[in-house]
């Protein structure tokens, strides 16, 4: 009889070194296709950001001159188009929270969470296989 108990908790311990190897090795996949989706995000982003940034330069610039040849003065159109970008400064700096902040928070909690709500189907899975 303790050959035969020997034998299964050898087997137990093998299993359960397979396990935690196998968990192991998940979760490394895991983390690195978490933070694939979270740099290519971010190198989207600055990119985007970076060619946005010169696209909104020649067209303020642009209409900076604009205005200026139709007041006959060109400072006078930068200084409208000075006046204008600190306002939209304003208003982006008053709403960052809700424009920058959550959306980046939503995002990254979005992607850990996931993965809880993947495990938690699995375990379910494995529940209703066993019954």
């Amino acid at each position: 009889m303790t050959g035969g108990y020997t034998t299964q908790f050898r087997t137990l311990f093998t299993e359960l070194q397979r396990y935690v190897r196998l968990q192991k090795r998940y979760l490394a996949l895991d983390t690195a296709e978490k933070l694939v989706a979270l740099l290519s995000t971010v190198a989207v982003v600055l990119v985007c950001f970076v060619l946005g940034a010169i696209t909104l330069f020649f067209f303020t610039f642009a209409l900076a001159l604009w205005i200026g040849n139709m007041v006959d003065n060109n400072a006078g159109g930068f200084l409208c188009i000075g006046a204008a970008l600190m306002m939209g400064l304003y208003i982006f700096y008053k709403n960052r929270t809700s424009w920058i902040i959550m959306p980046i928070a939503r995002f990254v909690v979005g992607l850990f969470a996931q993965t809880e709500a993947d495990m938690d189907s699995e375990d379910t899975e494995e529940e209703e296989s066993h019954e």
